[in-house]
């Protein structure tokens, strides 16, 4: 019998959206983005977060003054409970993704060990 495995990843993301850790996700992102004020602070760390990733792939240096605004973006975060929240909702959805992926990948590092 032939297993179509996309059946499971498309049950697996259907599961991932039911779990407490997604729905406090789900909860945490729309009371930031419910709340001006908090919203703003998240988009502008967002922004100097990408602009920060995409120098360092790209092998470029980081500006003091780029850095300098990444200091002080996150003191902003560390000052707003919406946006703590939403962070460490986001580290729960990651470290259980991280889990899965772990299963999944059990075969594959079963296969080269």
């Amino acid at each position: 019998m032939a297993v179509n495995i996309y059946d499971t990843a498309n049950q697996l993301e259907q599961d991932l959206r039911n779990t407490d850790e997604f729905k406090s996700l789900d909860a945490a992102f729309n009371a930031v983005k419910n709340d001006e004020e908090a919203s703003s602070v998240f988009d502008e760390f967002r922004q100097v977060q990408q602009t920060i990733q995409q120098k360092q792939m790209m092998g470029q240096e980081v500006s003091e003054e780029e850095a300098k605004q990444a200091q002080e973006i996150s003191g902003k975060i560390g000052e707003n409970e919406l946006i703590s929240n939403l962070l460490e909702a986001e580290k729960q959805v990651g470290q259980m993704i991280d889990d899965i992926n772990q299963v999944v990948l059990k075969p594959v590092r079963e296969l080269y060990q």
